[in-house]
């Protein structure tokens, strides 16, 4: 049986010293080098099409670029074990009409991260999935690691750029393939290492205020006027004030940058 082609879409800042860990592994996955197609897009080459940065962007433009009948979609922090694409290979075939993730383990600790989520709409509240003997069902598949066929990403029309410059891009996609009948699943025979969130993290006020405007972009896209005010009062009025004062993580004001960000964009 033909094997199928490949395109890996790797966005990057362009200085991140562990994409070349990154492409290292590609160069050692177990499968023909010729049906692998990587292609890198960086802050310089948005620049040049007179965009900034956004992981959402990036992959756009990257997938913009593809030729290959599956599109993977990753960070420049991930190393892929070689065996790792052939296991995603043969569970697209299995399942054809869905978006597969996989175990996902923190470089750092080997421990599992998270490979999936799911959000509870009347809460606002995300918990993360984790991979399992067999596989296990999401509401999205994180986007260090999502596999999707040509033809489902053309369908969506890829990532909504309004998820700039990151977070919840990949569980908007999952969202509207979701409505579309196409599911989204984890796959335990397939494992990468990725080094968790290693950009946003140098900046955690960015970090949580990108966080809470783009879920309150998702809710104010995909849940109910009733889920969406529910979880405005459980974020606001509840456990982001409680974590200020209990945890000291400095959430309140980057939430709230967030929650204003979306008050002057809601008609866009």
């Amino acid at each position: 049986m033909r094997k199928p082609r490949i395109s890996i879409l790797i966005p990057t800042s362009g200085n991140n010293p562990l994409l070349k860990d990154c492409l290292a592994s590609i160069s050692k996955l177990i499968y023909p080098k010729r049906r692998i197609q990587t292609i890198v897009v960086t802050n310089d080459d948005l620049a040049k099409a007179g965009k900034t940065f956004s992981f959402a962007a990036a992959v756009n433009q990257a997938a913009s670029k593809a030729t290959g009948d599956l599109l993977l979609v990753t960070n420049d922090d991930v190393v892929f074990t070689p065996d790792s694409l052939s296991g995603w290979i043969k569970a697209s075939r299995r399942y054809p009409n869905t978006i597969l993730g996989a175990k996902i383990l923190d470089t750092a600790t080997k421990r599992p991260a998270a490979s999936g989520y799911t959000l509870n709409r009347w809460t606002g509240i995300a918990k993360p999935v984790y991979t399992a003997n067999r596989p296990v069902a999401c509401d999205w598949i994180a986007g260090c690691a999502l596999l999707v066929s040509r033809k489902i990403w053309t369908k969506l029309g890829g990532f909504d750029e309004r998820f700039a410059p990151g977070y919840f891009e990949d569980s908007d996609f999952c969202a509207r393939a979701s409505k579309s009948g196409i599911g989204s699943l984890i796959i335990p025979g397939v494992t990468l290492f990725h080094k968790q969130t290693t950009s946003f993290n140098r900046n955690k006020s960015a970090k949580y205020e990108y966080w809470y405007r783009n879920k309150f972009l998702f809710l104010r896209l995909h849940a109910s006027p009733l889920e969406l005010a529910t979880a405005l009062i459980i974020q606001y009025a509840c456990l982001t004030p409680a974590r200020a004062v209990f945890l000291r993580d400095g959430r309140f004001l980057p939430a709230i940058k967030g929650l204003l960000w979306n008050i002057r964009n809601l008609l866009k």
